[in-house]
């Protein structure tokens, strides 16, 4: 008997851009020496964030599950700020087949440019449920300031 399979464009639409996504992201890697340190290499994959801006300063939520805490660096240099790590997967049983591997492992790197508003100095970082929170803060003199002007 032959297996019906329907057809989904979008599907097939997802696939197609994520082969074109490897192909253009690969093409341009190194091979990674395997004492460089992470600064130095491409990362193997990125995570997700949102980056979100309040009154008092910006917010960048990451998502990276699986990832320990203590596998994970925030740093802040020259206006960028930068989030590095690393997950690992644990390998399976040698009795055991694996049929698919969808979520990615090894080094993470992310940088973005600290904006003009922000104070370097007053950045702080969470981590709760496999979201790494990161707040900057704004300066406290590109906060507006009301000004009453008297009329004679």
């Amino acid at each position: 008997m032959t297996n019906l399979i329907n057809w989904n464009s979008l599907r097939e639409f997802h696939h197609v851009t994520n082969q074109l996504s490897d192909l253009v992201y690969n093409s341009g890697r190194s091979l990674a020496n395997k004492n460089e340190s992470i600064e130095n290499s491409v990362a193997d994959w990125i995570p997700a964030v949102n980056i979100t801006e309040s009154e008092s300063g910006y917010r960048i939520d990451s998502e990276i599950p699986g990832v320990d805490r203590e596998d994970v660096k925030v740093t802040v240099e020259h206006g960028k700020l930068t989030i590095q790590g690393d997950r690992k997967f644990e390998n399976s049983a040698e009795n055991e087949t694996l049929h698919r591997l969808e979520c990615s492992e090894g080094t993470f790197l992310r940088n973005f440019r600290i904006p003009d508003d922000a104070d370097p100095d007053s950045v702080k970082a969470g981590f709760k449920n496999g979201v790494l929170s990161v707040l900057i803060f704004k300066s406290e003199s590109s906060k507006l300031k009301q000004i009453e002007v008297e009329i004679s």
